[in-house]
């Protein structure tokens, strides 16, 4: 199995469940407040790491105590940390309010955006199997890292969230493109040419579409008593990302990738609720 790289955001996340949500200058209650790592690159190694993928992360963390809980996290699962760097800046936050299984996030970058100019991402990305990318740290950082990955021939997957007006150009150099079915319709269309191998629109319950040349595919869901969805997508790419380092074909690495997925629900917590190899295989 190959090294997967996994460049972006490091958060905490602050997570309370409702029964509704409060009106403008209304204050209401909220139960099981949690507080666990977060942030969609974290997660996806995390995920990845857990069903026993070979795992870099790549990221910033504030000089406070959330940035050492996540730091210590990262240790925890057995990832390589030697390019998480610490700044002076706070660790990112992400506040999530649950209601009845479903989620709403806010999330305030911190040190996510404190990425200095000149980073060794060339020597960190020439080494990596697959390069898996989303958009909770700078563009730029990430359009860099797109274009090293080319220069090597490192397959890309990006989860084109929060979704951005995003240069087709860009687009069009990922490997792989996974988008959930809102983000997919705020994409140029004709994404697929040049290096894109396949967009797969993930849709929830309704499984995945895998759109490539030639031409789309529904892989199914399967079905499971959702707990909380927070992670889902996120434990989709990582699986995904070791489906592919495993030498799966595209439409088996999304297969075992809805697993991974559909199991992530079934617990409260993003990094909490992700399945190890194991509980797939049972």
């Amino acid at each position: 199995m190959g090294k997967i790289v996994v460049i972006g955001s490091i958060n905490m996340d602050i997570s309370t469940e409702l029964h509704d949500l409060p009106q403008i200058g209304e204050t209401i209650k909220g139960s099981n407040v949690g507080i666990s790592p977060g942030g969609k690159g974290a997660n996806q190694a995390v995920a990845a790491a857990k069903l026993g993928g070979d795992v870099m992360m790549v990221g910033m963390i504030g000089d406070d105590a959330f940035g050492a809980d996540a730091l210590a996290n990262l240790n925890s699962h057995c990832i390589d940390v030697t390019n998480v760097w610490t700044v002076s800046e706070t660790t990112g936050l992400a506040m999530i309010l649950r209601e009845n299984g479903d989620n709403r996030i806010i999330v305030a970058p911190g040190a996510n955006n404190a990425w200095p100019d000149e980073l060794p991402l060339e020597t960190i990305i020439a080494n990596a199997s697959i390069l898996l990318l989303q958009n909770e740290i700078p563009f730029t950082v990430t359009e860099k890292a797109v274009d090293i990955a080319r220069l090597y021939d490192v397959p890309t997957i990006f989860d084109p969230a929060p979704v951005d007006q995003f240069p087709l150009s860009f687009l069009r150099k990922i490997t792989y493109l996974t988008p959930n079915e809102t983000e997919f319709k705020q994409l140029p269309e004709d994404i697929l040419q040049d290096e894109t191998k396949a967009v797969l629109v993930t849709q929830g319950k309704n499984g995945v579409e895998v759109h490539d040349k030639t031409g789309i595919n529904h892989v199914p869901s399967f079905p499971v008593d959702v707990v909380d969805s927070t992670g889902a997508g996120d434990t989709f790419n990582g699986a995904f990302a070791v489906a592919m380092t495993s030498g799966k074909t595209v439409q088996d690495a999304v297969a075992f990738a809805n697993q991974a997925a559909a199991l992530s629900t079934t617990k409260i917590g993003a990094q909490i609720g992700m399945p190890k190899l194991s509980e797939i295989e049972d």
